[in-house]
This record gives C-alpha cells, structure tokens and sequence, in this order.
C-alpha cells in the first residue's frame, strides 16, 4: 500500500528569485548524460608538506598563504543554511564564508559550523569522504555555466587537501573549515555549493585573492559532467515525460544506487536537486514516487527493495524541496510494471527505475 508522509521540516539554503530559479530548472532540465571523469595531472609546485591541521604550525612559505588563516567565528557569512539532514536538522548551522580563486588557480571555500543544539556533535564524516573524518573533503562545486562538479583535492596518499576539526563540535561552538579544488583559469564568477547535509547554495561569487597555497603532491583533479534529467529516455533512462498536467520524471536505478542497494550515490544529489526544483516550481501538493526492479531474482528481494529505493528518494527530496504543503504516495512495485523488455539488458537497465510523478 502507499505510504504517505507530510513534510515535517525543509532545507532551505538561500536562493535567487522564483523567476531566476526557473531558469536555472529549465537549464538544467538538458540531455542526459553520465557522469564522466575528466582529469589532467595537476601542475603544482612548492613544500612537500601536507596542509596544516589544526593545532599544527603553518607550513606555508613567504609569499605563500596558510590555506585556513583567515576563519574563524568572526568570519563573514555569505550564505546559511536553515536546516540540514544531520540528527540536529536546525540546531546544525552550515555557513559558507567565502569561495576565492587563489593565485595560482586553486578554489578555496571557506565555511563554517555551528552547533546550535545542547549537546556535543560528532561531524565525523557527515561532510567528509572516506579517510577525511571531521572534515568537508565531500562538498563539490557546481559549475552551472559549463554543467559541471569540481570534487576537492586529493593529496598523493589520498586524504584531502583541507581542514578538519580536532574533534566533536561543542554546544554553542563555531568552528571554521577550508578545502581546495581545482582552478577554473578565471572563466567563473559565481559558483553553486553542494553538500551531503544541506540544500544546495546558489550562486556564490568567486573572489580574487592574492594569496597562493603552493602544494606538489597532489593528486589528479576531478572535474565530473554533470548528469542532468534530458526530455528523452533513449541514452540513460534517466527522463521526463508530461501527459497533460501531469510531469513523470524516471530516474535510473543505476545512476541512483549501486546494485542490491537502496543508499543513494554522490551523483544523485544533484540529479534529485533538479527533480526538487521542477517540484518547487509546480503547483501540485502531490507527489508520488514510485520504484520499479527489472525480473532478475525473486519478487521477495525486488518488491522491498524498489520500495526502499522509493523511499530514499522521498526522504532526498523532502529535504530539498523549499515549498511548504508537500505530500508523498510512496510505493515499491517490484518487477510488476516493466517499461521494456526484461529478456535483454537493455530493458532490464530500463525497467530498474524510480519515477517521481506530480501535477505542473
């Protein structure tokens, strides 16, 4: 049977006009694509050193900036969040200080976090990829112009080019945290921010620093194509179709989740931060999502898991979406629906989908 569930809380970064974001929507409803790994070697030369911790002496050279000199509370606040997806929703305060092209092309985004509950907070790695507890290695830059992810820098031992906290967050406490990514030679004025715990923060603008952070033994940079949400479902599966009122956007199970599971993977967000804006632009108080298994294995395994798989994409987008009323009908059908043929595995990558439907 369905399950229904009314928002009980958003996530609401600040944002531009209605009138700017449709737009934006508009953009980015695009052709679909995957996500494609671009890298080049990263030409960088200076201190072998690895960037300074907290509680460490700075290892930056005269001339050189140390990549975290300028946080702390007092900090200036550009953009801040309003609630996050952390067990503190509110009481969990992100705020973005500055993003800076640095001299030598690096991007560094300085922010902030506050813990607003009465309580300690452990930010382990809610904000971090794997080897980078207590830091925000997993926030990603968009480039809205040229749709594209900027992923923060790897060193050669593969932690991050960035900031971490010594340890849980204290009740009342701010503490500011850095992180590099790759240069955009100087085409960009505004950038998009992106976190595991937040709603996106829009256009952001790029200052020009004079400092440089001169580091040489980091790894490739990442630079992703951004997989957006096309009119068509003929390359990835990934689409939307519109029936009179009424809007289906169909995701591919396989841009969503890895296989047997219903955790979403880092490109969904931004896949699922399109579906909310269509969603925020629309006039519907419905909206259903509905998960769908190919026919490999038993209706045991597949009907819990497209339900599950439906349910992590409500959960996605009762946090990104900023509209008030919202209701969803949320259901898992298994293999009983199929879009294509299920003896091949061209249908079977089709019929593995979850398709988000609401009224324009």
């Amino acid at each position: 049977m369905p399950q229904d569930s009314q928002r009980d809380g958003k996530n609401v970064a600040p944002r531009n006009t209605p009138s700017t974001l449709r737009e934006r929507s508009r953009l980015w409803a695009g052709l679909a694509g995957a996500l494609v790994l671009l890298t080049s070697s990263g030409c960088v030369v200076g201190a072998e050193e690895a960037p300074e911790l907290p509680g460490e002496e700075s290892t930056a050279q005269p001339g050189e900036a140390d990549p975290g000199e300028a946080g702390g509370e007092d900090a200036e606040v550009i953009a801040s969040s309003e609630f996050t997806s952390s067990d503190l929703g509110s009481d969990l305060q992100i705020d973005i200080n500055a993003l800076e092209r640095l001299s030598n092309d690096l991007l560094r985004l300085r922010l902030s976090v506050t813990n607003n509950s009465s309580e300690n907070f452990d930010l382990g790695y809610k904000l971090a990829e794997e080897l980078d507890a207590q830091t925000a290695s997993k926030i990603s830059l968009i480039d809205d112009v040229n749709q594209q992810r900027y992923l923060s820098y790897d060193q050669s031992d593969g932690s991050c080019f960035c900031d971490s906290l010594n340890g849980p967050l204290g009740s009342g406490d701010t503490e500011s945290l850095w992180v590099i990514f790759p240069g955009d030679q100087g085409a960009l004025e505004r950038m998009t921010i992106t976190t595991p715990l937040t709603s996106p923060f829009f256009d952001i603008p790029i200052n020009d620093v004079s400092e440089s952070v001169e580091q040489s033994n980091l790894g490739e940079e990442q630079i992703l194509d951004l997989t957006l949400i096309s009119d068509s479902l003929e390359e990835d599966q990934t689409g939307r179709t519109e029936s009179g009122d009424e809007v289906s956007i169909i995701l591919s199970s396989d841009v969503l989740f890895g296989t047997g599971s219903s955790d979403l993977s880092d490109e969904a967000q931004e896949i699922l931060a399109q579906v909310a804006q269509e969603i925020d632009d629309a006039s519907s108080t419905m909206v259903s999502v509905d998960g769908h298994a190919d026919n490999t294995g038993s209706e045991s395994i597949n009907t819990p898991l497209s339900k599950e798989r439906a349910e992590s994409v409500e959960s996605a987008l009762n946090e990104l979406i900023a509209r008030d009323g919202i209701t969803f009908e949320v259901e898992g059908h298994g293999s009983a629906d199929p879009i294509a043929d299920n003896s091949n595995e061209e249908g079977r990558e089709r019929n593995r989908r979850v398709s988000v439907t609401f009224e324009k």
